[in-house]
């Protein structure tokens, strides 16, 4: 037979784990919006493909893009060129990307109060050139030992196996950055990022041999 002090911690001990178990139900609940206009809003499109053009999706499943199309992409897809290929895309803001062979990056995003959405593409191989159309449209690209921080600008950037990066500005400013200070590229300028090292002091470059190998996948 239950004592009266006994009935009460039965009590107390159901009616905590109810508690516990309506909170995380909660909790759950409350993440799944935000979820699920993350998984489902389409961030931009790759728009063209020459070789082997992969969009690898956060569940596995792998897409390619051969020749000039509209596939859609998404917050943590994985895009990625191998020998001989290359791709380009345009996020939702006009933001154009080209992707030279053996490249890969993942798209990002952050989000900080009062700053507003920046994109993110994490660099881990490979070459990209950049065209934000224009208008300040905030933009970052991380690569092993650098990150290259850009509102209106063109630029190309390169990742060597080793890591070190190569930034060349076609036209307006990078703020090009590594774990010991940031350098401010300009026009028609390049510096590079090593590791354990701040970028080197820019110097001035004929910039239309860095980027001639865009011209196959950016023609109409």
């Amino acid at each position: 037979m239950k004592t009266s002090r006994g009935i009460h911690r039965f009590k107390h001990y159901h009616g905590s784990l109810a508690l516990t178990y309506l909170l995380a139900v909660s909790l759950f609940l409350l993440t799944i919006p935000s979820f699920s206009f993350a998984a489902d809003e389409a961030v931009g499109s790759a728009l063209n493909g020459i070789g082997d053009f992969t969009i690898v999706r956060t569940d596995g499943i792998e897409e390619s893009l051969e020749g000039k199309g509209n596939l859609l992409l998404y917050e943590g897809d994985v895009i990625k060129t191998d020998v001989a290929s290359q791709g380009l895309l345009e996020f939702s803001n006009g933001i154009q990307v080209a992707l030279n062979e053996n490249t890969e990056f993942t798209i990002l995003s952050r989000w900080v109060k009062d700053q507003g959405f920046t994109r993110i593409l994490r660099l881990d191989q490979g070459e990209i050139w950049v065209d934000t159309q224009g208008g300040p449209k905030p933009l970052e690209i991380e690569t092993p030992v650098a990150t290259a921080a850009v509102k209106g600008t063109e630029f190309d950037l390169l990742v060597e196996p080793n890591g070190q990066s190569t930034l060349t500005v076609v036209s307006g400013v990078v703020e090009f950055g590594t774990a010991f200070g940031t350098c401010p590229i300009k026009t028609s300028k390049i510096s590079y990022g090593n590791r354990g090292k701040k970028c080197t002091k820019p110097k001035s470059v004929n910039v239309s041999p860095n980027i001639a190998w865009t011209e196959g996948i950016r023609e109409e």
